[in-house]
């Protein structure tokens, strides 16, 4: 009960309890209590705060139950009332109490299992894409044993941001799911001289189509297509998906396109249900007779592209392999997200109906042990994912009919395809932004790949497995840029 909800024998009962908590603790020690409060009436009464005639229509103290935390959907019930601490009478919300309690029952079960990996916590959030609508959200494993709710309390978020980044740069036409982008520890040195992102693995893969780059969460591409939009630019454009983040941009850098931004996971899945619709921005819903405005914020096509992207299998080979918890026989999308340090795993995707959102690690902030978000947080999430999929429909591959050019590419290039290409694929455009050239420039006469000389260090280096070169011709290799010697 609110304060200002009390009566005054409540407030005159409490007032005095904090003297002696222990001594006067109402449920271990009622008589004792009821005497401090007779005793506080007297004084009030001594004080001229209230007459004696108040002190006798008062001296039943009031009745001390014990209220217990909602039987269904604890933290759900709290976010509630912090979110509207006038609410009174009845309300009816959105959520699924059938699917509420399956999502309880998928979290024990994960967190079980997760023991070796010192991971004691994890939170889950589903959405109807339609409406904004929050049909399930589980904020630890427990309410009893931990109130903090894990779905509306800011975490450092990863990787779960770039595809928002990614879909700013195909939506300004600077970039397509085809462009060739610098996966080498030199790529962004020029525009960042002082970071020095590194991937998970400490692999560079050299050239790599966009469309990898992102299946992959490479993170230097990530950074090196946010020089080419602006870090603030991309950071406002986040915030007109919903996103907010208790610091300035100044403060997180570029860095915030790798997740050392902090956010919530109720609003990650709701920007990630404004992919699922197509482009626009809406917040979640907690009750059934709000009403949010609907924002768009990205084309339809290019969100189609980022869409695409995010469930194909293929393009996240190279990090995840074929058969990870990602890889659904349904179409989804998916993207992972581990924060630094190894605190917080995510794994956020939808289908066509619903998005689910997953978070795991530690309240306190300890990292977790020896794992990822595709082992801590991903399973839960495909558990999830296919409890909505025994109702829901998967997505639809994108067709011409979106507004989107069909190509078929050099796999390697990203370019069309020359008599060079070791292999193509079929790959989707913003119209106009389809490659005009072929990729016979690009190989040598005996098929080897001939890189621009922007890539001549991780050529010679031990992260160069395709045995590309560059193209011989005069360099200064001593001293490198931006040396300084004194």
């Amino acid at each position: 009960k609110s304060a200002r909800d009390l009566t005054l024998s409540e407030a005159i009962f409490l007032a005095g309890l904090p003297q002696a908590p222990s001594r006067l603790n109402p449920w271990r020690h009622p008589e004792a209590a009821k005497r401090k409060y007779a005793r506080s009436l007297a004084r009030l009464v001594e004080l001229g705060i209230i007459t004696r005639d108040q002190q006798s229509l008062l001296e039943e103290p009031p009745k001390v139950g014990r209220t217990d935390p909602p039987r269904f959907a604890a933290h759900f019930v709290d976010a509630i009332v912090a979110r509207y601490p006038g609410l009174r009478g009845r309300a009816t919300t959105t959520l699924d109490l059938d699917l509420q309690q399956t999502v309880e029952r998928l979290v024990r079960s994960h967190l079980s299992g997760l023991n070796r990996h010192d991971i004691t916590e994890a939170a889950v959030v589903v959405i109807e894409n339609a409406t904004g609508a929050i049909r399930a959200m589980v904020g630890s494993r427990d309410y009893a044993l931990s109130q903090i709710n894990g779905a509306m309390h800011p975490r450092s978020c990863g990787s779960t941001l770039k595809p928002f980044v990614y879909l700013d740069a195909i939506d300004k036409r600077l970039f397509t799911a085809a462009s060739l982008l610098p996966d080498t520890p030199d790529a962004i040195r020029d525009e960042y001289a002082d970071y020095d992102p590194q991937n998970y693995n400490h692999r560079y893969l050299g050239p790599v189509r966009l469309r990898e780059a992102l299946g992959c969460s490479l993170n230097v591409p990530a950074v090196f297509v946010l020089s080419r939009l602006g870090a603030r630019p991309a950071f406002y454009q986040l915030q007109k998906w919903g996103f907010t983040f208790p610091e300035a941009l100044d403060d997180y850098g570029a860095g915030f396109v790798l997740g050392n931004a902090e956010t919530r996971l109720v609003d990650l899945a709701a920007a990630y249900a404004g992919l699922a619709r197509g482009g626009t921005a809406m917040r979640a819903k907690f009750l059934a007779a709000e009403h949010h405005p609907v924002a768009r914020v990205a084309s339809i096509e290019a969100t189609a592209i980022i869409t695409d992207i995010l469930c194909d299998n293929d393009a996240r080979q190279k990090s995840f392999g074929l058969n990870s918890p990602l890889a659904f026989e349904q179409r989804v999308a998916a993207k992972t997200g581990t924060s630094s340090g190894f605190r917080d795993a995510w794994t956020i995707g939808f289908d066509r109906e619903h998005t689910a959102a997953v978070w795991a690690g530690n309240f306190d902030g300890r990292p977790m042990r020896d794992t990822f978000a595709v082992r801590a947080a991903t399973p839960l999430w495909a558990a999830v994912m296919r409890e909505l999929l025994r109702r829901d429909h998967p997505l639809d591959p994108p067709g011409e009919n979106q507004g989107l050019v069909h190509r078929e590419i050099c796999k390697a290039t990203g370019l069309l395809p020359s008599r060079f290409s070791p292999a193509t694929l079929d790959e989707i455009f913003l119209p106009g932004t389809e490659p005009r050239e072929d990729s016979a420039s690009y190989f040598a006469n005996d098929g080897r790949l001939v890189l621009p000389d922007a890539y001549s260090q991780w050529c010679a280096s031990r992260h160069n497995t395709i045995d590309a070169h560059v193209r011989s011709q005069f360099r200064i290799i001593s001293p490198p840029p931006h040396a300084h010697y004194q």
